[in-house]
């Protein structure tokens, strides 16, 4: 199973990020009972002026993820996500090393409902 996280710079040892549409990279995890490889994956819609969110899903759509672990996601990307299934976690402020292993013991929370979009959503904005 491949499971993608949000980073800054990618790899094991990276904190996953909370924004998803503009995380700077993806660390993308094969998992199967233990971790099997990672991949990094430069997001190309990091700086795009609108739709960073549905690129970014549809980036993680092509590389064949089924979970997301990260912070936050806004209403358009979450729909592209669900429609692809593709689950969501929250895992933000965690190694992506810990927070798979945490996934795979289902410790972590499932988002369901999308928080935030555009720009200011994603880059600590407030959503609320």
């Amino acid at each position: 199973m491949k499971i993608a996280a949000t980073c800054l710079r990618g790899g094991l040892d990276d904190v996953i990020t909370p924004q998803f549409g503009r995380a700077n990279v993806f660390t993308i995890v094969e998992f199967d009972g233990e971790i099997k490889s990672t991949e990094i994956v430069k997001n190309p819609a990091v700086d795009l002026p609108s739709g960073a969110g549905i690129t970014a899903a549809q980036l993680l759509i092509d590389k064949g993820v089924k979970v997301l672990l990260t912070g936050n996601v806004g209403p358009k990307a979450m729909s592209v996500l669900k429609s692809a299934n593709i689950e969501v976690y929250r895992a933000d402020g965690m190694k992506v090393e810990e927070a798979v292993r945490k996934f795979a013991e289902g410790k972590l929370e499932k988002i369901t409902v999308a928080r935030g979009g555009g720009r200011g959503g994603g880059r600590g904005g407030r959503w609320w």
